[in-house]
């Protein structure tokens, strides 16, 4: 991924959506926000006890950096599932500046110019979509139970079924996470995984202590290639939160003493 700076604003962005001048998208990092203490400094979690009068205001700084309108912005409403929601007009501002009108929410799609399809991370793994044909975007937060639910592949499903989508025309990114080098899970959350029988070899890696480390981003990639969107429209940040976390929020890294990071896409308003 490519790193922009906004005045003191960090934040990411793929290559291979910049190339598209009609969307905007971005993964925002630590740097640039009002927060302060282990928040410090763009925290842009709804949950966390920063106050909402320092999120929002970071919500309007990490806005402006990506030249998006700051109420239009929709969030999903995270449960560690792989529900998808239609995003439309009527879900403006939901979960930032009006209450949610939803539950359960860990995908959001939309056509519709203008709206800030909004999830929230801190070593989950964001998962951005795009179909530059029928003018689709999308983002999913895939933390390791909706990676095991296949949100990432439901995702493309309803992006064809729902609006008309030729999977061949997707294009996906998988941002920065925790990565394999610090994911270890223990031997049920493995065998959790075990049940995507098209996964292959390579997405994990035992270890002597009877524990395993598990390559999320490999996991996600197989799902997506499994319904059919293209191996080289698939690109992989290769940034790990946990690894990284003195730029980027890490449950993991800290024991839950961090803020929020988000990723977010719009169709641009002509």
């Amino acid at each position: 991924m490519q790193q922009n700076f906004d005045n003191e604003v960090l934040y990411y962005t793929f290559p291979e959506f910049e190339q598209y001048e009609d969307i905007v998208h971005g993964f925002s990092s630590r740097e640039g926000g009002v927060s302060g203490g282990f928040y410090r400094t763009m925290n842009l979690g709804i949950n966390t006890e920063d106050s909402m009068d320092n999120v929002k205001e970071n919500y309007r700084i990490f806005c402006d950096a990506l030249h998006v309108d700051v109420n239009k912005v929709v969030l999903g409403q995270l449960t560690h599932e792989a529900n998808v929601r239609n995003v439309t007009a009527e879900d403006a501002g939901c979960g930032l500046w009006k209450p949610f009108t939803y539950e359960g929410i860990d995908g959001l799609l939309t056509n519709e110019p203008g709206l800030v399809l909004t999830a929230t991370f801190a070593d989950c793994v964001p998962v951005f979509f795009y179909d530059p044909v029928k003018k689709v975007v999308g983002i999913a937060h895939s933390g390791w139970r909706g990676t095991v639910k296949e949100i990432a592949g439901k995702m493309v499903e309803r992006m064809v079924s729902d609006y008309g989508c030729d999977v061949k025309d997707i294009i996906a990114g998988i941002g920065p996470s925790i990565g394999m080098c610090c994911f270890e899970v223990d031997e049920d959350v493995f065998y959790d995984f075990t049940d995507l029988l098209y996964l292959g070899d390579g997405w994990y890696f035992e270890k002597d202590n009877g524990r395993y480390d598990i390559d999320l981003w490999r996991v996600i990639w197989c799902t997506l290639t499994d319904r059919g969107v293209l191996p080289e429209n698939i690109t992989i940040s290769g940034i790990c939160t946990c690894c990284n976390h003195d730029v980027l929020f890490s449950h993991r890294a800290t024991k839950g003493r961090r803020g929020t990071m988000a990723g977010m896409i719009s169709i641009k308003e002509k």
